[in-house]
């Protein structure tokens, strides 16, 4: 396999790159994958700093985590990724990020919040996914994930997709390392859609479940081998329009009786934090009492918006602060250091059953 890896700087000194099989410095060049089912055009960017003691073999078997965005978003999946790293210091990590058209300065911007990780820029060309027209707050980004089946590295076998609205409060380890009893992906029932409704809608046979795709965990050597995510995106080219959700409706169609539920932990929604109308949510999706894992901001509002409310606001605002996009940010949301601390606040307060009321 080909790895596209650059030499990287750190003071003064110049950190040579690795080398395993055929290495070339010339990133951003279109390459071919020589070995396993991915094959086909990837278009990537690797780049790798080492810290002091590493040594190529400690570079070697990262744990991969993938997001897809654009600029826009960025800041966001920023803040993620430095809580993915402040978690699990300790950690080899690779950063698998399918964008649009992200500028290098803002790639290296965001490289600072994991310098000792790999990245993996992957940029997305419209001819890689189905066509999708911008409705509300989704745009064409919402696809991405679908490309970890071609675009990926080939040599990337699991890997957890992660939404750039979220907020990480565990190890994401615990995630990647989960048994996925045999199921090519595992992920979170969705907290506010009826999976038979879906059923009914799509002729499926009863009994299944509906996701929520905005936390995955993905066998991608099984994704791969049953182009699992390449019908989800046919399902897409023919039915996008009638599909509320996108590629979640088309990935829980496509994956129907095929994925495993994770613990409702590991994707927080605002439905399990009502005490008002948790009692309709089935007993399998509730958090009854466990701590959450990792929080998802569903939605047009977001926890940067000053008008927004969410009981656990105030840990995207920790993340992100562990970034050098936290006053731009505030700045552009018009989110001040005092209503930052008066999130935090409240939740002291008054914890998530209290201050749910304000959903």
């Amino acid at each position: 396999m080909e790895w596209h890896v650059t030499c990287c700087r750190r003071g003064n000194g110049v950190i040579n790159a690795l080398q395993q099989g055929e290495m070339r410095n010339d990133i951003d060049e279109k390459h071919r994958a020589a070995d396993g089912p991915a094959g086909g055009e990837v278009r990537s960017s690797f780049r790798t700093v080492l810290g002091e003691g590493d040594t190529v073999s400690s570079q070697m078997s990262p744990i991969d985590v993938a997001m897809g965005f654009d600029a826009n978003y960025a800041p966001h999946a920023a803040g993620v990724i430095a809580s993915v790293i402040v978690l699990a210091p300790d950690a080899k990590f690779r950063f698998i990020i399918l964008h649009d058209s992200i500028a290098a300065e803002l790639q290296r911007q965001m490289e600072k919040c994991a310098p000792k990780a790999v990245w993996v820029w992957v940029e997305v060309k419209e001819s890689d996914l189905p066509p999708f027209a911008d409705r509300q707050y989704f745009n064409r980004t919402t696809l991405f994930r679908l490309g970890l089946e071609k675009l990926a590295p080939a040599d990337c076998r699991r890997v957890v997709y992660l939404d750039s609205d979220i907020a990480l409060l565990r190890d994401v380890r615990d995630l990647y390392n989960a048994d996925l009893k045999g199921e090519p992906v595992g992920a979170v029932p969705d907290a506010y859609l009826d999976p038979a409704e879906f059923a009914a809608r799509w002729n499926l046979e009863p009994g299944g479940n509906y996701m929520n795709a905005g936390v995955l965990l993905v066998d991608l050597d099984a994704v791969r081998r049953e182009q699992l995510f390449s019908r989800a995106a046919d399902f897409i080219a023919l039915h996008d329009k009638e599909l509320p959700y996108n590629d979640q409706d088309a990935l829980s169609w496509a994956l129907w009786k095929k994925w495993l539920p994770l613990e409702p932990v590991w994707n927080v929604q605002r439905h399990m934090a009502m005490p008002e109308i948790v009692h309709e949510i089935p007993e399998s999706r509730r958090l009854n009492g466990r701590r959450p894992a990792l929080i998802h901001f569903l939605g047009a509002e977001k926890p940067w918006h000053a008008k927004a409310w969410h009981p656990w606001a105030w840990a995207y605002w920790r993340s992100l602060g562990r970034t050098t996009f936290l006053e731009q940010v505030s700045r552009k949301n018009g989110v001040s250091r005092l209503m930052r601390f008066r999130m935090w606040l409240r939740w002291l307060r008054r914890g998530p059953a209290q201050t749910s009321k304000f959903l």
